[in-house]
């Protein structure tokens, strides 16, 4: 059974000035700060010569990590600059990922700078109350300095893990959960619980003026399933959106270096089992083997890489 999600990873091409906006903006603490390179790491991302700058952020008892790859100097054609994100990004593209802030006061939180940035809500919204499942959730969606997409969220008395609830000194409070956009809600599912062993804890469809002011859409209607590896802890969020019914653009031939490559750290009990039946699901094209990796980097001995039915990255750790 999956333990918890150790960490999201975000790659960035400008590794400090990404850190100082995460930090004045949403209230992230820097931590350790370090270069990740070796066979292992080629072995794991699939690609050669890596050298990653890596930095941890912390916020609550969760963690981001920044990776900006890096060029050997010593070799000719080593470029690891990867696609930067679409300037035309929706929320409804395929690629899209974002982690979701939660906040004490989002008025307060949002003015902290989020206002400033590239805006995909016109403003932060209140989920009507006919939708009881996510009824008075205070939400809004921005981007960052290198457009990638974020959410701040403030959990009514009755919503949300009871840790959101406690200690209303901080701002700015913890990760509650990745949300990633996905073509099949079923074929996500089967990968997520099905092989992966997240459990299913909740799903929903939003829809109406509120959801399209979140969104930057137009009649939208998205059918929402929330996965967890535990009670507690970051989760998943599959966001499945039914409308607006253009053409949802994939991810085409996602590399490890792009922009909008995010990675759930997953950490494991079981990785041969898992690893086993990836090896027969429909993502044993991007299955790395079983790498053996340095025990003081993410706590676990080994892992593998691989990615989900829409091409949504996964690092899997077994202690």
């Amino acid at each position: 059974m999956p333990e918890k999600i150790k960490s999201i990873t975000q790659t960035t091409k400008n590794i400090d000035e990404q850190m100082r906006w995460y930090s004045e903006t949403l209230g992230f603490k820097a931590g350790k700060r370090e270069i990740l390179e070796g066979k292992w790491l080629n072995e794991l991302l699939g690609i050669s010569d890596a050298v990653v700058d890596r930095v941890i952020l912390h916020l609550g008892d969760e963690e981001l990590e920044l990776w900006e790859f890096q060029k050997k100097a010593d070799l000719k054609n080593n470029n690891f600059q990867g696609e930067v994100i679409p300037i035309d990004s929706k929320s409804n593209d395929l690629w899209f990922q974002h982690i979701c802030i939660v906040v004490s006061n989002i008025e307060e939180a949002f003015q902290k700078g989020a206002n400033k940035s590239a805006q995909i809500s016109s403003r932060p919204q209140t989920l009507p109350e006919w939708n009881t499942g996510a009824a008075n959730i205070k939400a809004v969606k921005f981007k960052d300095i290198h457009g990638h997409s974020l959410e701040l969220l403030n959990f009514p008395e009755d919503k949300g893990d009871i840790r959101w609830h406690k200690d209303q000194i901080d701002l700015f409070k913890g990760i509650d959960h990745t949300a990633i956009g996905v073509s099949d809600t079923q074929k996500s599912i089967e990968f997520y619980n099905g092989i992966l062993n997240l459990e299913l804890v909740g799903q929903g469809t939003n829809y109406g003026k509120e959801q399209d002011e979140m969104d930057g859409l137009e009649n939208t209607k998205v059918l929402i399933s929330t996965l967890r590896p535990s009670n507690h802890g970051m989760g998943i969020e599959l966001l499945d959106y039914q409308l607006p019914n253009q053409k949802r653009r994939p991810r085409i031939n996602p590399k490890t270096t792009d922009l909008n490559e995010w990675r759930v750290i997953l950490l494991i009990d079981n990785l041969i089992d898992i690893h086993i039946r990836l090896e027969s699901s429909d993502s044993s094209k991007s299955l790395s083997s079983i790498v053996s990796i340095p025990g003081n980097i993410w706590g676990g001995v080994i892992a593998c890489q691989v990615r989900d039915p829409d091409g949504h990255a996964l690092l899997l750790i077994e202690k």
